[in-house]
């Protein structure tokens, strides 16, 4: 046997890691609670507190004039909804000894991951408001077994129903069928927000419609599909609950146009801040740490409960 060659077991590598600098990309949920808030931000110093107002319909004015007589008339009637604005932020500090060692750039993917989170409080904020309205229908067509049942093109009509009979109206407008093979059209819609757990369960409603059937193919990011006269966007973050004996309740809103909205402060909203070293003054005389983080003024509330509806299932 040869033993004149030297081999790594006489001379290992002083470096025995090799790092790859380009980071590995994280993975980040659909956000869609904000995106069909009727928005009504606050001027700069007036005040913390946002009023939506709505005058009631009239009913329709079916009794005869009498020839000369003056009709008693009506009084208007206004509804107002106040909502609060509160304050959210966070912040992740670095040590000098990490900006002079570690090979990444720390402060910019801190600035960059605490850009999600903000991303993801505002959206899980108007998520958890819209789930506690009054409205709500629990699935009752599916054949699970379960209290609410499993999805299903019947309870998703019936809540059509219910929002059409509140005179709610339709997000989207209706798609025209085009040219494409295997298009055709989509109906005006409303929208709903559904879990990805539920994805199975929604392709086996009747009529359901993938995006790729769409005639002009301009579904928005994360839509899933469309079943009657509802557009399914889903998300890893939508509303769950623990059930029993089911594994969890899951809260599927459909969504007519004005039924919620969202406030915050002009010249206050989503700040992104950075100190960097040095800035602490004589709270960091070594000039040892910076800090990045960001701060925004935010509130959501329902406007009509009659325009939505928490459509309740389990998973088949």
């Amino acid at each position: 046997m040869t033993t004149g060659y030297t081999s790594t077991t006489q001379v290992d590598p002083a470096v025995a890691i090799f790092y790859d600098r380009v980071l590995l990309k994280r993975a980040l949920p659909y956000l869609h609670y904000n995106k069909f808030a009727q928005v009504r931000n606050i001027g700069k110093k007036s005040g913390n507190t946002v009023k939506w107002r709505r005058y009631t319909a009239l009913a329709a004015a079916t009794v005869p004039l009498t020839e000369g007589v003056t009709p008693p008339g009506q009084q208007g009637a206004k509804t107002d909804i106040l909502a609060q604005i509160s304050w959210y932020g966070d912040w992740m500090g670095v040590s000098d000894v990490i900006d002079l060692t570690v090979e990444d750039r720390v402060i910019t993917e801190f600035t960059e991951l605490l850009g999600e989170q903000m991303g993801l409080t505002l959206d899980q904020l108007t998520r958890d408001i819209l789930c506690a309205t009054a409205s709500y229908t629990n699935a009752s067509k599916g054949a699970n077994g379960y209290t609410p049942t499993e999805l299903t093109r019947a309870d998703i009509d019936a809540v059509v129903k219910t929002l059409l009979g509140a005179n709610a109206s339709f997000i989207t407008e209706v798609q025209k069928a085009s040219t494409g093979i295997g298009t055709s059209p989509v109906r005006a819609s409303f929208w709903s927000i559904i879990h990805t757990d539920l994805i199975d369960d929604l392709e086996a409603c009747s009529g359901f419609k993938s995006v790729a059937e769409y005639p002009k193919g301009d579904a928005i990011e994360g839509e899933w599909g469309n079943v009657g006269n509802v557009r399914f966007l889903v998300s890893s973050v939508a509303h769950k609950v623990a059930g029993t004996p089911q594994a969890y309740n899951y809260y599927c809103l459909v969504l007519g146009k004005n039924a919620y909205g969202t406030s915050e402060i002009k010249g206050g909203s989503a700040k992104s801040i950075v100190h960097d070293f040095g800035s602490g003054g004589t709270g960091d005389p070594l000039n040892q740490r910076a800090t990045v983080g960001w701060k925004t003024p935010f509130v959501a509330r329902i406007l009509n409960d009659a325009l939505m509806n928490n459509l309740r299932v389990t998973h088949s």
